[in-house]
């Protein structure tokens, strides 16, 4: 499943990427575009603007573009709403994706990312990944299990 949420949700977008699901942020000044791109690209519209649910459901309906209005200004509420209704697997694909750039993270050498991380975290480590669009590196640090705590409490 794919995400377009609107930008007041920025943590809801890291917290799907996080579970692995290709999740972009909309304007929602431009409602005809989000819904184009919906259309388009086989995305859900995840928003807190009821003003807009509420004027284009009909349109959205008749598009067969899914979506879905949250209340909550909870991160861990609207993760939780999402999850249950499009009955998503927060664990199966979790860590695959940049958080950042919503790019597809990729595994990588230890001996490829020496000089490019701290010291102590290339002796402690062995498993890295990599985002080859924003060049970030990944490691499973202290940072990692407690998201992965965040995703299991859902």
């Amino acid at each position: 499943m794919e995400f377009i949420v609107d930008l007041t949700m920025g943590k809801l977008v890291k917290w799907l990427r996080i579970a692995g699901y290709d999740t972009i942020f909309y304007n929602s000044v431009k409602l005809d575009k989000i819904m184009d791109i919906a259309s388009k690209e086989g995305r859900i519209i995840l928003t807190r603007n009821s003003g807009f649910i509420k004027k284009e459901r009909k349109v959205l309906e008749e598009r067969g573009i899914p979506h879905l209005l949250l209340a909550s200004d909870s991160v861990e509420e609207q993760l939780k709403k999402t999850a249950n209704y499009f009955k998503l697997d927060l664990k199966e694909s979790s860590f695959t994706l940049c958080i950042d750039c919503n790019k597809p993270l990729i595994h990588i050498l230890k001996e490829d990312v020496a000089g490019k991380v701290p010291e102590y975290v290339y002796q402690k480590y062995n498993e890295f990944v990599h985002c080859e669009n924003c060049k970030k590196i990944f490691w499973r640090g202290t940072h990692r299990e407690r998201m992965e705590e965040g995703l299991s409490v859902l």
